[in-house]
């Protein structure tokens, strides 16, 4: 074998965990809550879902996409499509039919595993040609469920196969692509970067370094699937033989649930965006037994306003380590800072820290050239073993080429300060709304489908959890103005629940720059009153 070659000589640690189990790991749980499922349980209905899959057709790089509620069998969907050699594609639960329809069109899988509420959303119309098969799982029978022209079987009654065949799955390269994760587009259309083994693998073993995390440790996957977040909540559980408390959709932002879950469940390690921990705070749902058992809280995906880290801070046992981590999907975790008493007190924004295992990190200038020096500042460019290859079937982009080299110029601009990199903001219009990316290109595109609109521009009022997204727009002539819920229920059926506007306007026209372009600044900065149309700021 030659240095260097691609191929591995162990599993990945992304199917590693299910592989080989000793009788004491198969009988400790993979996953709590309402339905318990063991490390031996979770290993034979992957193993099943596995080879199903291969019978199926699919093959090392097929596309298997997901399109359900959000609990174990989602996860045991994502091991299968990797156990088989396939790409997971992640979709939210919540997320509109017509949007599943557009990412479905994209990454044409060949199976969609989903439950028979998603499966009846979609009857309407036939699913994408690529899609052969369907696997329904969960409670909803009425009768023999249909899917157009595609196969549909049932998921519960896969069995393992039998001893008489030959059971051995594929193992992946550390090129080859694990999951698609669907981001945001400022075009209108949502775009997937292509998360390869060997991003995983990077950031995997890095955690497993960096916290001292094992079997008797319980992780909270609070995030969607969909979400890059949720790559540390149920792989390095796994990895390292920990239990994972799935948050069911219904309670990501239901603080009792989400206080009595840390409590029944003895969760150890949490992870989410900030505005769900100060949401915990606010609503005094960290009482002392509720956070008594935390070791380490992690947020990422927006910017925690120091006022509200202090009060988490002040609600947090004294050992429990606090963790900023940083990084773009297109990197997953890039840079990591944990929290020191000083910080909490500082005023100056929270340092998104140093760069983990196998990261390189550099600050350019507009122009693309080095910015060195303790006080630099500049958009920040990753490279290592973190960037990711790409997005899927955008080779022509720009930043495709930077991509092949291993680098990823992320659009945020960053400070050196005393060895440690500060966010500072972003460098174009891209945003973060509750952790999520958003353009605020796509938001405008679907707003622009109403027949009444003209025009449309999306910018974002106010800070952190207090952010909102605002739509400004024009009439076309003779339409009549639509009402703010008018609006929202248009761009639900496009956008996922947190690209929706919170507050529309109206106007005679919008504001325009030297060049003629819409003044976003303007917008954003000043609040433009309408003008020849009556309306309250809503």
């Amino acid at each position: 074998m030659k240095p260097n070659s691609e191929s591995t000589t162990t599993p990945s640690p992304l199917v590693r965990p299910l592989r080989d189990l000793s009788p004491e790991q198969a009988s400790r749980p993979a996953f709590v809550g309402a339905r318990p499922v063991t490390y031996g349980e979770l290993a034979g209905r992957v193993h099943a879902l596995a080879h199903h899959l291969r019978d199926l057709g699919a093959d090392r790089g097929t596309r298997v996409a997901i399109w359900m509620d959000k609990r174990p069998e989602y996860a045991e969907g994502m091991l299968a499509a990797l156990h088989a050699g396939c790409v997971y594609v992640p979709l939210d639960g919540r997320q509109p039919q017509a949007r599943v329809r557009t990412i479905l069109a994209d990454a044409e899988p060949l199976v969609l595993l989903t439950d028979h509420h998603h499966l009846a959303s979609l009857a309407e119309d036939p699913l994408p040609p690529s899609v052969e098969t369907v696997v329904v799982t969960g409670p909803g029978r009425t009768g023999a469920p249909t899917a157009g022209s595609a196969r549909v079987r049932a998921w519960d009654a896969l069995t393992p196969p039998g001893p008489d065949r030959d059971t051995a799955l594929p193992e992946p390269e550390p090129s080859d692509i694990a999951a698609l994760l669907y981001t945001s587009g400022s075009t209108g259309v949502p775009k997937g970067v292509k998360i390869s083994h060997r991003n995983l693998a990077n950031f995997i073993t890095w955690a497993q370094g960096e916290f001292d995390v094992g079997a008797d440790d319980v992780f909270a996957n609070h995030a969607s699937f969909s979400f890059d977040l949720s790559t540390f909540d149920l792989f390095v559980a796994l990895s390292v033989g920990a239990a994972v408390w799935i948050v069911e959709d219904a309670q990501t932002r239901d603080v009792a649930a989400l206080a009595a879950g840390i409590r029944e469940h003895g969760v150890t390690v949490w992870y989410s965006v900030p505005s769900i921990l100060h949401l915990l705070v606010a609503s005094g749902a960290l009482t002392p037994e509720t956070t008594a058992g935390l070791r380490y809280v992690l947020f990422a995906g927006e910017v925690f306003p120091l006022p509200q880290l202090r009060a988490l801070a002040e609600r947090l046992p004294a050992d429990t380590a606090l963790y900023n981590l940083y990084g773009p999907t297109e990197t997953n975790v890039c840079t990591y800072h944990r929290v020191r008493p000083e910080d909490v007190e500082r005023d100056a924004p929270l340092p998104i820290g140093r760069p983990i295992t196998g990261v390189r990190l550099s600050i350019v200038d507009e122009a693309g050239r080095p910015v060195e020096g303790p006080g630099a500042c500049g958009e920040l460019v990753v490279a290592g073993d973190c960037v990711t290859p790409g997005y899927w079937r955008r080779e022509s982009e720009p930043a495709a080429a930077l991509h092949r080299q291993g680098r990823h110029a992320t659009g945020d601009i960053v400070a050196r300060e005393d060895g440690v990199f500060v966010y500072q903001g972003r460098k174009d219009r891209m945003v973060k709304l509750s952790g999520y990316r958003v353009e605020l290109g796509e938001v405008e595109h679907a707003a622009l489908r109403h027949p009444a609109l003209a025009e449309a521009a999306a910018v974002v009022e106010g800070e952190g959890p207090a952010a909102r997204l605002v739509l400004f727009y024009t009439l076309r002539a003779d339409a009549p103005k639509p009402g703010l819920l008018d609006l929202k229920r248009h761009c639900a059926r496009h956008l996922p629940v947190y690209m929706l506007p919170e507050a529309a306007r109206c106007l005679e026209t919008l504001p325009r720059n030297a060049n003629g372009k819409t003044d976003y600044r303007l917008l954003s900065g000043t609040g433009v009153e309408p003008r020849g149309h009556a309306g309250k700021r809503p």
